[in-house]
């Protein structure tokens, strides 16, 4: 691969029943969809040829509500028996019906949760979710778990907001002595979709996602190089039509790889991006003394650096 990180984004569906605060959802221009089996297929069969380390499946859409969602994990824990498989949720459709299964495939469970009372979490995700119901989903597979050789490790984050800051300690006093890891951060931009962070234009400097990766190979195929890129404009190719060996070796990679090597955004999402700035104050709270605060932190947990988030 032309990109350093050996892991593959997937986006299984990006239909969700959030709203949340941080997100901007409401701007979404995307045909909303599941990935199309013989797509998915194709994506998994290609990269089964790389040295894939980790298969992410978030997108913009939660992965819950893809009635596919096991059947492609079984699939790819065949065909990338050494990759680590991760999910990202509020696992408000995480049921007990689930449970098996989530401890069989997934190896990281990401959960967010933005309340630790019932007004705060549904103020601030929004949408159709219950604090009771998402609550009693987490509480009860960690119980399940308990006793299993086998489980994820978890890991619950908290994005802080004028609308929730005062749930901060009580959230960090809550799961810490429940999950393996706790993390609470300031929310960012989405590339312009939000102004949570002041960007400072004299100052930029690459993210270094167009050249560490992951590629994010969206529901429709399309592959974009940025996991903020809500409404796929940084595309690099289209897995219905191509491979991974073009989408790595397309003339729009290299466009923006050149862009980012000059630190010229002009033309892109880049420039209202505030991942083209480092703040060193966005990550809150981490109770992983490895993902320290003020220090540059990928959201994953290889603690790859280079990435801002």
């Amino acid at each position: 691969m032309k990109i350093k990180s050996q892991e593959i984004a997937v986006e299984f569906t990006n239909r969700c029943s959030a709203r949340c605060q941080i997100c901007p959802r409401e701007q979404f221009t995307q045909r909303l969809q599941d990935m199309d089996w013989d797509l998915y297929k194709k994506v998994i069969d290609d990269a089964a040829s790389y040295d894939i380390d980790m298969l992410n499946t978030c997108g913009y859409g939660e992965t819950f509500l893809d009635k596919l969602m096991f059947a492609r994990l079984r699939y790819a824990r065949k065909k990338l028996p050494d990759a680590r498989i991760y999910v990202s949720s509020t696992c408000f459709h995480m049921d007990e019906s689930k449970y098996r299964e989530v401890a069989e495939y997934v190896d990281i469970l990401k959960i967010s949760f933005y309340g630790m009372t019932r007004e705060t979490y549904e103020a601030s995700h929004r949408g159709n979710l219950k604090f009771d119901v998402s609550l009693y989903n987490i509480l009860g597979f960690l119980k399940y778990i308990e006793k299993r050789r086998k489980k994820p490790y978890i890991s619950v984050l908290f994005t802080v907001t004028d609308t929730n800051k005062d749930d901060m300690q009580p959230f960090i006093d809550f799961w810490t002595p429940l999950v393996d890891e706790v993390m609470v951060w300031k929310p960012h931009n989405f590339a312009g979709g939000r102004r949570y962070r002041q960007i400072d234009r004299a100052n930029q400097k690459s993210c270094g996602r167009p050249f560490n990766g992951p590629p994010i190979i969206t529901a429709s195929g399309k592959v974009s190089i940025c996991c903020f890129d809500f409404n796929s404009q940084l595309i690099i190719g289209d897995m219905k039509t191509q491979t991974l060996e073009e989408v790595f070796h397309s003339e729009a990679l290299r466009k923006i790889q050149q862009a980012h090597r000059d630190n010229d955004f002009r033309g892109l999402i880049c420039q209202d991006c505030c991942q083209t700035n480092h703040d060193p104050g966005v990550l809150v709270y981490a109770s992983n003394a490895a993902r320290a605060v003020g220090k540059e932190n990928s959201t994953l947990l290889d603690f790859k650096e280079g990435v801002t988030v």
